[in-house]
């Protein structure tokens, strides 16, 4: 912005006044239109966030409906396997069965609500709308976070099986720890669907917005 002197000399105060209110005048014009263009911006750069965030909640929907079975899946899984664990420390050496620890899930996406606040989009939001949005993704964390740590521990309770020992001829204390782990994989399981349906009718309800 720049302010020019006047071309011609100032010889009465009716001149300076003059001149005083031409370019106050012009500063306000010049203010208004930068305050315009900001105000413009700031509206895109809102509406582009609340575009992007709906559209990653009804993404993250389809996974909940995708991951919900998928979790009923692993806690099946793992009854199946401590029942199987139970029947080979009751003597199962001629029993036929599997213990399987592996585990599948679709992590909910955080990407549109990282760039609304790198963006700075979230500092044109109303408080009530920012908090909403905040609790979703804060929830979205917790399931993310869940599925990883027990994606670890259902890995990690295969171990007896890489020691070298026949099934049949498993230490006892292998046998608990094969039991423990499953049985604690299984708890952890059920919270993370809790979780999963937490988020999903969280979302559904500000979808419906």
């Amino acid at each position: 912005m720049d302010v020019h002197p006047p071309h011609e000399p100032i010889h009465t105060k009716r001149d300076f006044f003059l001149h005083l209110f031409t370019i106050t005048i012009g500063l306000l014009i010049a203010l208004s239109l930068e305050g315009l263009v900001e105000y413009a911006h700031h509206r895109h750069l809102v509406r582009e966030a609340r575009e992007n965030i709906r559209r990653e909640l009804e993404l993250n929907h389809e996974a909940c409906q995708s991951d919900i079975k998928i979790v009923q899946k692993n806690i099946d899984q793992q009854k199946a396997n401590i029942d199987t664990i139970h029947r080979f420390m009751a003597g199962g050496k001629h029993l036929h069965g599997s213990v399987r620890n592996d585990f599948d899930f679709d992590s909910l996406n955080e990407s549109a609500w990282r760039t609304a606040r790198e963006t700075g989009a979230l500092s044109y939001m109303s408080y009530d709308e920012v908090q909403r949005y905040s609790d979703l993704y804060m929830l979205a964390d917790l399931v993310n976070d869940s599925s990883i740590e027990i994606a670890k521990q259902d890995f990690s309770a295969s171990a007896p099986f890489a020691m070298g020992y026949n099934v049949e001829d498993f230490p006892q204390e292998e046998y608990m720890r094969l039991l423990h782990d499953n049985a604690n994989i299984e708890v952890q399981v059920n919270v993370l669907k809790q979780l999963v349906k937490e988020y999903d009718d969280a979302a559904l309800i500000e979808l419906k917005r």
